[in-house]
């Protein structure tokens, strides 16, 4: 198969030397100033027990170069931020000879429905993926922990994933399908909020957020109110990852705070820990906009003001994080402010 990945961050080299190495055809499609040392080393991934795959891929300088003189690929495989989501999809819009697949491992959610708002009559497919990947170099990532578990879905339109799993599961991923996209892109969500809004902020670790008794408690209903608006919206967790979060969903919206704070310690605890999470990194060491910030807790407060549903802690998060962004205030004006932070949830009404 021809596979077109867009962007050459940890999951995009990942997954194509990962595809590659598996007998697929890929190009990666990389900004010419990034594209540049990705070519001259080539992609390389450090695998788990130490092997590294150093498969041939072709780099391509951008959409343009990859999509020139009307070439075509069985699969575009859309691994950028979230962010670049939209001017993305109209760059593909306006490229493509003929209508191919796309489909989006990012994070967050709305990516999909964007995908499908700017590539009408395209086939959208969604994914989700487990497995942390770091960066080592440009071109060069290494496996963090081996999960390596992939969720598939059908996103807008008649997009079909099954041809898909065969292919990835060749590659080493334990795929599993959905049949919808909502379900599985919202349980990513879920995994991706706790302990990463308020880590950004406050400069703690995961594990000293739920260490603290009030923080951790600002986390469990950081993520009610996110399992309230998917409530709202008939939107239903799926089993994926390893994590059985439909039984665990009706015991969130339920158990007392208390109960529910050293358990999903325990659950971060095992993943990330110690490790700072995604949004840290959009602070520090620097402010660097724009975030992902508005597709994780960003989209928990549109869509929940959409259905009726407050999300005084997900606006709070999302209000402070985004004006550290834009240079409002300068991030050590929080750092290590917990008090300022639960005060601003209060006033919020949360």
């Amino acid at each position: 198969m021809r596979i077109l990945i867009i962007g050459a961050g940890a999951i995009g080299c990942f997954f194509a030397a990962r595809l590659a190495a598996s007998g697929q055809q890929v190009t990666v499609a990389e900004r010419p100033p990034f594209a540049d040392p990705i070519r001259a080393r080539g992609i390389r991934l450090l695998e788990p027990d130490g092997r590294e795959l150093t498969p041939a891929v072709e780099i391509a300088d951008g959409l343009t170069a990859a999509l020139a003189d009307g070439r075509a690929y069985d699969l575009a495989f859309v691994a950028v931020k979230a962010y670049h989501t939209a001017s993305v999809a109209a760059e593909l819009g306006a490229l493509m000879s003929a209508p191919f697949p796309v489909m989006t491992v990012q994070n967050g959610v709305g990516n999909e429905e964007t995908l499908a708002r700017h590539l009408p009559g395209v086939p959208i497919l969604a994914a989700a993926l487990t497995t942390p990947i770091e960066v080592l170099g440009p071109g060069h990532v290494k496996v963090a922990r081996p999960s390596f578990r992939l969720g598939l879905a059908p996103g807008p339109g008649d997009g079909d994933p099954r041809p898909w799993a065969a292919i990835f599961t060749a590659a080493g991923f334990r795929t599993q399908v959905f049949s919808e996209h909502r379900g599985l892109k919202w349980t990513k969500l879920l995994m991706n909020l706790l302990a990463n809004a308020q880590s950004a902020i406050l400069g703690y670790t995961p594990a000293q957020i739920f260490a603290d008794r009030a923080l951790g408690d600002l986390e469990v209903r950081a993520w009610r109110e996110a399992l309230a608006v998917m409530q709202a919206q008939r939107i239903r967790p799926v089993y994926f990852g390893g994590y059985p979060l439909p039984l665990i969903a009706p015991l969130a919206r339920r158990a007392p705070v208390a109960l529910l704070r050293p358990l999903m310690g325990r659950v971060i605890g095992g993943g990330r820990g110690s490790k700072m999470p995604s949004l840290y990194f959009d602070l520090y060491p620097q402010p660097r906009p724009p975030s992902e910030i508005g597709w994780l807790n960003g989209a928990v407060v549109v869509q929940g003001a959409a259905v009726g549903v407050p999300t005084p802690v997900n606006t709070v998060f999302t209000q402070v994080l985004q004006a550290l962004l834009a240079g409002e205030e300068a991030p050590a004006a929080w750092q290590g402010q917990p008090q300022r932070l639960l005060q601003a949830v209060a006033q919020a009404g949360g």
